[in-house]
């Protein structure tokens, strides 16, 4: 099995391709190129993977995970891929200067680029301190108490997304799922109950003792748009209900991790919009990094 030192832009181009093509989307090799030559530093010294989702036509992504702190705004517009002018850019920025030991972390588009920027905080980090960073519009501010009430006071990661101009916390919850719970939790994004496969399949992959749950929210308005419910490191040879796309990138997404990781996130909307994320790890070591910032699993594995 790969390394963390053996990433291969030639054999992730290939392997991008391949991949675009079992989904049946576009890919954009140029594009590509331009990334891996950016964030060539990251690649190979960090952990990465794949992402797509149920949707027909729904694009593929892949992130890098950096082990170290690295400036990816600035390395970004330095390479023309996002405007450092923008609100996104900026409150990415405000919130990455809060701690010391803080990550950044990129998703990229197969055929857009860089279309988010996520931050590790180092650890759990408290929801007061996250809404209190200057630059955080009120907005977003607004949702403390809301927050406060449905027990979602711990903070892992924060996000933007470039393109869509939103913002994403994602919380750790102190509890397992049930159903009264995911109602309520739900309920931020006026999605309604989910059905009973989807809760069913929610309970038996994510972890007992609290989960990642993330919210998604328009800068401009704080309208809170979709939350999400994920299930990281599934156990081997199990997955919840998908349908074929999501089999079929599981089965042939290539990876060269030397221990397999494969993830889903059930995204609910307003208006019963609900779909699901897929991801799977490629290189890196990618298991081995979740353990260490201590990310809730559904199948934690062996421990250090």
């Amino acid at each position: 099995m790969a390394s963390t030192a053996d990433f291969s832009p030639a054999r992730f181009l290939k392997d991008l391709a391949a991949t675009a093509d079992l989904l049946g989307i576009d890919h954009s090799p140029p594009v590509t190129r331009r990334v891996l030559d950016a964030y060539e530093e990251s690649f190979h010294r960090g952990a990465v993977l794949w992402r797509t989702n149920d949707k027909p036509g729904g694009a593929l992504n892949y992130r890098f995970y950096d082990r170290v702190p690295v400036d990816t705004v600035d390395i970004g517009a330095r390479a023309g891929l996002l405007d450092p002018r923008s609100g996104t850019a900026g409150l990415i920025s405000s919130w990455s200067s809060l701690y010391d030991g803080s990550t950044e972390l990129c998703d990229f588009d197969a055929v857009r680029g860089l279309v988010k920027t996520w931050i590790y905080l180092g650890g759990m980090r408290p929801l007061d301190k996250i809404l209190d960073t200057p630059g955080v519009p009120d907005t977003i501010r607004r949702h403390h108490d809301r927050f406060r009430d449905l027990g979602l006071t711990s903070v892992r990661h924060v996000a933007v997304d470039h393109q869509n101009d939103t913002a994403n916390l994602y919380f750790r919850t102190r509890d397992g799922l049930d159903r009264q719970g995911a109602e309520r939790l739900l309920a931020l994004s006026r999605a309604g109950k989910p059905d009973e496969a989807t809760f069913r399949d929610m309970v038996a992959f994510t972890a007992p003792d609290g989960h990642t749950f993330a919210v998604t929210l328009r800068i401009a308005t704080g309208e809170i748009e979709r939350v999400g419910v994920y299930a990281l490191r599934l156990p081997a040879g199990r997955f919840p209900h998908v349908n074929d796309r999501l089999a079929g990138f599981f089965r042939g997404a290539p990876s060269h991790d030397e221990e397999e990781m494969n993830a889903v996130a059930w995204s609910f909307g307003a208006g019963g919009s609900t779909y699901v994320k897929a991801e799977r790890s490629y290189s890196g070591r990618l298991v081995a990094l979740m353990r260490e910032w201590n990310s809730p699993m559904t199948d934690p594995g062996r421990r250090p």
